[in-house]
């Protein structure tokens, strides 16, 4: 959380030419803290007591925190526009606080972990396959099965043909496997995309996969072939998003 506080002011002037978000595009900002195992639950605490401090001074920015089984907490901000990139971080607390505290209370994060990173990503709602009854179907599944794929930037476009191709031929088998895909953006050092399916456990999840696998049949397995000519490398991303520890003003 070091650098939450002032995070990304200094890309201003690098995305001043870019529009932040569209009706069909959501921008993120991520910041990562690789927390020891022994500190999960200290972390924890705090990561708890700074969503309520937030809720109790009625902060207006939002954050949702995903935990992964590696031990990566990461906190997902939305940007609505540039006057996101120079907000002060928590105002309202800060204010209540004192500067003194406030800062006090990140330095006793910066005790549960040696490495953070901070990064944007973005939604794409035209490569995503979030139908109508998504939403409800999708409320309240906090486990998250997350393929990250990495490619040349070269072959971004192609791979975006193969995207839209998936998303086809998902709607058209009005599969019940929903999932959001989002593209790499700036503070990553390779060019990836990821899929993200929401699941309540890993065992509902498993039986929905294998459930999709037969209902899309060959017609996957081509577009999986053709996709997989563009792909550098694949990872694989499971945790659980927090509600307790993330906020919403709303």
């Amino acid at each position: 959380m070091k650098t939450t506080i002032n995070i990304f002011k200094v890309l201003i002037v690098l995305f001043i030419s870019t529009t932040l978000s569209t009706a069909q595009n959501q921008h993120y900002r991520i910041h990562v803290d690789h927390v020891y195992p022994s500190s999960s639950e200290a972390y924890g605490v705090l990561a708890k007591k700074l969503a309520d401090m937030a809720k109790e001074n009625k902060e207006e920015d939002s954050w949702n925190i995903l935990w992964t089984y590696d031990n990566r907490v990461f906190t997902i901000a939305p940007m609505n526009g540039w006057e996101d990139m120079s907000k002060p971080f928590l105002p309202n607390t800060r204010e209540e606080m004192g500067n003194e505290k406030f800062a006090e209370l990140f330095e006793e994060f910066d005790k549960h972990y040696d490495d953070h990173n901070d990064y944007m990503i973005h939604l794409s709602g035209n490569l995503s396959y979030l139908p109508e009854e998504a939403n409800a179907a999708l409320a309240g599944k906090n486990y998250r099965k997350i393929l990250v794929m990495y490619y040349k930037a070269r072959d971004g476009e192609k791979l975006r043909e193969v995207a839209k191709k998936f998303k086809d031929l998902y709607t058209q088998k009005q599969s019940k496997s929903y999932y959001r895909f989002y593209f790499s953006g700036f503070g990553n050092p390779e060019s990836y995309v990821m899929v993200v399916s929401a699941a309540e456990n890993q065992l509902e999840y498993a039986k929905q996969s294998e459930a999709n696998r037969k209902l899309m049949g060959e017609e996957a397995e081509k577009l999986w072939n053709e996709l997989s000519q563009y792909i550098t490398k694949i990872e694989y991303v499971e945790g659980e998003m927090q509600p307790e520890l993330s906020y919403n003003p709303n």
